[in-house]
């Protein structure tokens, strides 16, 4: 009996982390101004780049 309780939440642990993974949130996409030009990324492309207003699920930066 113990041995399959054991067993049971051995296999139920994994289980329920891998579900909870599959429900997380899409990474936003924000523009990102530079000093001669503005991209979409959804981290910083490096120093020097100012995160704009706006959050965006695209890669395009649209809704």
């Amino acid at each position: 009996m113990r041995l399959r309780l054991a067993l049971l939440l051995a296999l139920a642990l994994p289980t329920g982390l891998c579900a909870s993974l599959a429900l997380a949130e899409q990474a936003r996409y924000y523009w990102w101004q530079g000093k001669h030009q503005t991209l979409c990324a959804q981290t910083s492309p490096g120093k020097g780049w100012t995160r704009l207003d706006g959050a965006f699920v695209k890669s395009d930066c649209s809704i």
